[in-house]
């Protein structure tokens, strides 16, 4: 029997290959993921009826919950996650589960040989994502799959994403961040954001925003004649029995009623009542709002593991942890760098009873405070195994890549999310 691929060193030479080696200061060239599809035999401009994802928190959710109501609709669903809940591997899916290794191993390769044929990156470099995002593509179609969710990277229209010819666009809650790519105001983030949707795009749907980003999304929706939808909490009324409350059970309604939107401009019958309780029923999502039992019976641990990087976000996890376990969590790990809402961290941090520890992860490209700038605790990552065994309830609660560690910490099994 051959050895299994080994995945860190394969997607090392594929998938990171340009991007590692991109000279400083050098960005992504918007035109070498079209290059690269066609080298694939891949047309983005007419996949399968495709929902782009888009936002700044809440992507992954509206993913998820999308996927899982075309899945229980009876469609062949691809979807892309940007990143992957642990692994590289969990960033392409088909109906919810992750290639098989040989598979993904097959397809990196694949998708590897096809950019090796396109002239050297001298313009910019084709990032992780939008290697992930053609292999995607690429397999989708080999497959057969009969409609796709597809997740930006960062941002809409300067995302490869953006290239794609997305049927409808679904667009998260929008903050600042990434403000040397995307724009100094929220309305230029925004803009940049619901840019993935281009003339021939149907519909918008997008969850409630500041007036400036509305404004901003009204516009865009009237210039490419896309339906827009407003998704708010009378939107969010017939979901209720198959999602949870709070700002995920909005991210969760808000990817189902896009999807509902997606099945009607492909003609198919909508779904019952039933098929939404079956569809919430189905997702499994761990690092968002997700809860994990460790330890041997005698000294268990309840860790509660969210991917929020926002003042609201966290402030709803605390409640979440609160009606779960009629309390307050006694430690909570926070990690989040200085391009997400740090302010917002440390003001609630600050009025919180139990401990709090900053956790800084090594080998993350990430900008992390200094830890004096940090009104509390610090740690590093070689401390997180004992964190998380050190308090019978634990909130972990950050980034994606450290939510990312966290699930990985505590061995949780991510092969399928459906």
């Amino acid at each position: 029997m051959p050895a299994a691929p080994d995945l860190d060193a394969l997607e090392s030479r594929t998938a990171f290959r340009e991007w590692s080696a991109r000279p400083a200061g050098q960005r992504a060239d918007p035109h070498r993921f079209g290059m690269l599809c066609a080298a694939l035999g891949v047309d983005p401009e007419h996949p399968a009826p495709a929902l782009g994802v888009v936002g700044s928190k809440g992507k992954g959710t509206t993913v998820a919950y999308a996927s899982a109501l075309l899945v229980e609709a009876g469609l062949r669903v691809g979807t892309v996650f940007s990143p992957g809940l642990v692994t590289n591997r969990d960033r392409v899916r088909v109906d919810g589960a992750v290639l098989p290794i040989e598979t993904y191993a097959a397809l990196l390769e694949r998708v590897d040989a096809a950019l090796r044929t396109l002239p050297a990156p001298t313009a910019g470099y084709l990032g992780p994502s939008g290697f992930f995002l053609a292999a995607g593509l690429a397999h989708f179609a080999a497959v057969g799959c009969e409609a796709l969710v597809l997740e930006a990277g960062i941002g809409g229209r300067r995302d490869d994403l953006g290239r794609v010819g997305v049927t409808g666009l679904a667009m998260a809650e929008v903050f600042l961040e990434h403000t040397d790519l995307l724009g100094g105001t929220i309305g230029e983030i925004a803009g940049d954001k619901v840019g993935a949707a281009r003339p021939g795009a149907h519909f918008i749907t997008h969850l409630a925003q500041s007036e400036e980003a509305e404004a901003v999304i009204r516009a865009h929706a009237e210039s490419v004649g896309a339906e827009r939808i407003r998704v708010d909490s009378a939107a969010r009324a017939p979901y209720a029995e198959a999602v949870g409350p709070g700002l995920g059970g909005m991210n969760a309604a808000h990817g189902m009623l896009a999807a509902r939107r997606l099945l009607a401009g492909m003609g198919r019958t909508d779904v019952t009542p039933e098929q939404l309780r079956a569809a919430g029923a189905r997702v499994s999502y761990p690092g968002r709002l997700s809860r994990h039992e460790v330890g041997d019976p005698g000294s268990r641990t309840t860790v509660f593991v969210d991917s929020a990087i926002s003042r609201d976000g966290f402030e709803n996890a605390l409640a979440h942890v609160e009606r779960e376990t009629g309390a307050p969590p006694p430690l909570t790990l926070v990690s989040v760098p200085r391009t997400k809402d740090l302010a917002g961290f440390q003001e609630v941090a600050g009025r919180l009873r139990g401990r709090v520890v900053f956790v800084a992860l090594e080998r993350v490209h990430l900008h992390y405070p200094e830890p004096s700038e940090w009104h509390g605790a610090w740690a590093t990552a070689a401390e997180l195994p004992s964190l998380l065994r050190a308090a019978p309830v634990v909130l972990a609660i950050g980034t994606a890549s450290f939510s990312a560690e966290v699930l990985r910490q505590l061995g949780v099994d991510t092969d399928r999310v459906l």
